[in-house]
C-alpha cells in the first residue's frame, strides 16, 4: 500500500514537470474603458462623418456630434452626466477653461456652459460656421471660422472685440482650419490660400503675412503652429515645413520634410507623421534624428501618451509605437474602412479619449 502511494506521489510530481500551459498575452496597450456610438441615421448616399473632436476636464469627457448634441460624458464609467440638444451640427471641439466648456456649431453659434451642470452662461451668433476649438489667452477667445474669417471675443461676456476675414481666390483647399498661437502680441495663424500670417492680438488688423507653400494644390497651411526657438514652425500637409519669425515672418529655416499630421513636440525633438505612413524625429533644426515606417497609410494625427507615441492613419487604425525601437507594439482598429481622427483628443491622467470621423468616441485607459 505505501509503495502505491509513494508511486502516485512521484507521477503526480512528474506530470506537473510536464504540465503544458498556455503563454502569457501581453497586456494590449490600447484598452477600451467605454464607448459611444453618435452616429446619425444613415440615408442612402449619405455618409456622415465629422471633423470634430473632443476634449476634457480632469474626470469628464466632452464631445459634440453630428445631431447637434453636446455631451459630457463621466470618464470612469462612460454615464453622461449632460447633454443638449443645438439647432445644428457640432463638428469642432470644446475648449474647457476653469469651469466651463466652450463650443461652436456648423451654424455658427458659440455656446458656453457650465462644464459641471450644463447650465448656458451665454451664446452668440459668430455667422459662418465654427470647425476649431476656440483658443483661450488672457480673457480672450479667439475663434477661426470658415471663410477664412478669425474672430476675437471677450470670455466673459461673448462681446465681439473684433473680427479679419482674409480673401482667398477660388483654388482646391483641403477647408480645415488651423488652431491659432499667440506669440507676444501677434496670433500666429494659417491661411488656404499658401500663406502664414500674424494679426494684432489688440485690434486684428494684419502685421504681416508670408507665402510658404509654392505648390497649385491643396495649399491650406493647416497644421497648427507650433513655437520652436523663439520661431514658429508651419506648413501645409502636402508642402514642406517652415520656420518664422513670430515678428515679422521672416523665414529662418526651411525643413526638407513635411508632415501630414499636425507636428508634435517632445523636449527638443519634433514628431512628424507622413503621408509614406512614416515617423520623423527631427531636431528644432531640422536634422533627421531617426525615421522609421510604421504603416502603410497616410499618418494624419500623432500624440504622446503612456510613454508611446499613438498615431492615426488613413487605414481604420491606431498604433502605438514604442519610440526607442520605433516597433508597433498595439494595433486598434476603428471598426470602419472610413474612419479616421481628424479633431483634437481629449487627454489626461484618466485616459484618453478619441473622437472618429465615423463619430464613434472610444475612452482609453
Amino acid at each position: 500500500m505505501r509503495f502505491l502511494l509513494l508511486l502516485l506521489v512521484l507521477g503526480c510530481a512528474r506530470f506537473k514537470e510536464l504540465e503544458v500551459s498556455a503563454p502569457k498575452r501581453p497586456d494590449p496597450f490600447f484598452k477600451v474603458r467605454w464607448a459611444k456610438n453618435f452616429d446619425s441615421t444613415y440615408r442612402p448616399g449619405n455618409l456622415p462623418l465629422t471633423y470634430g473632436g473632443a476634449s476634457m476636464s480632469e474626470d469628464t469627457v466632452f464631445a459634440g456630434a453630428l445631431d447637434g448634441t453636446m455631451h459630457a460624458i463621466d470618464a470612469e464609467n462612460g454615464r453622461v452626466l449632460w447633454k443638449f440638444v443645438e439647432s445644428t451640427p457640432i463638428a469642432a471641439p470644446g475648449l474647457v477653461h476653469e469651469d466651463h466648456l466652450y463650443y461652436g456649431t456648423q451654424g455658427g453659434r458659440l455656446f458656453v456652459r457650465h462644464q459641471t451642470s450644463g447650465e448656458l452662461k451665454y451664446s452668440i451668433d459668430l455667422g459662418a460656421p465654427i470647425e476649431a476649438a476656440p483658443v483661450f489667452h488672457e480673457g480672450r477667445l479667439i475663434i477661426y471660422l470658415r471663410g477664412h474669417q478669425i474672430i476675437c471675443l471677450d470670455a466673459k461676456t461673448g462681446k465681439i472685440i473684433w473680427s479679419y476675414r482674409r480673401a482667398v481666390p477660388v483654388t482646391v483647399t483641403l477647408q480645415r482650419t488651423t488652431k491659432p498661437v499667440v506669440v507676444g502680441s501677434h496670433v500666429i495663424v494659417g491661411f488656404a490660400d499658401g500663406f502664414a500670417g500674424a494679426l494684432s492680438m489688440q485690434e486684428g488688423t494684419l502685421v504681416w503675412d508670408q507665402k510658404i507653400v509654392e505648390t497649385q494644390k491643396f495649399v491650406d497651411v493647416d497644421l497648427n503652429p507650433l513655437v520652436i526657438d523663439n520661431l514658429v514652425l508651419m506648413g501645409a500637409p502636402f508642402g514642406e515645413l517652415r520656420a518664422l519669425d513670430p515678428k515679422d515672418g521672416t523665414v529662418k529655416r526651411q525643413y526638407i520634410h513635411g508632415s501630414m499630421s499636425h507636428p508634435l513636440l517632445r523636449g527638443q525633438v519634433v514628431v512628424l507623421g507622413t503621408a509614406d505612413g512614416e515617423v520623423i524625429f527631427m531636431g528644432l533644426e531640422g536634422k533627421v534624428m531617426k525615421q522609421a515606417s510604421v504603416s502603410k497609410h497616410s499618418i494624419n494625427q500623432v500624440w504622446w501618451w503612456k510613454d508611446h507615441l499613438v498615431v492615426s492613419t488613413f487605414g481604420n487604425e491606431l498604433l502605438a509605437v514604442d519610440p526607442l525601437s520605433f516597433e508597433v507594439v498595439d494595433r486598434f482598429h476603428l471598426g470602419h474602412v472610413q474612419s479616421a481622427v481628424f479633431g483634437d483628443v481629449a487627454q489626461s491622467a484618466t485616459g484618453l479619449g478619441i473622437l472618429t470621423s465615423r463619430n464613434r468616441l472610444f475612452f482609453f485607459e
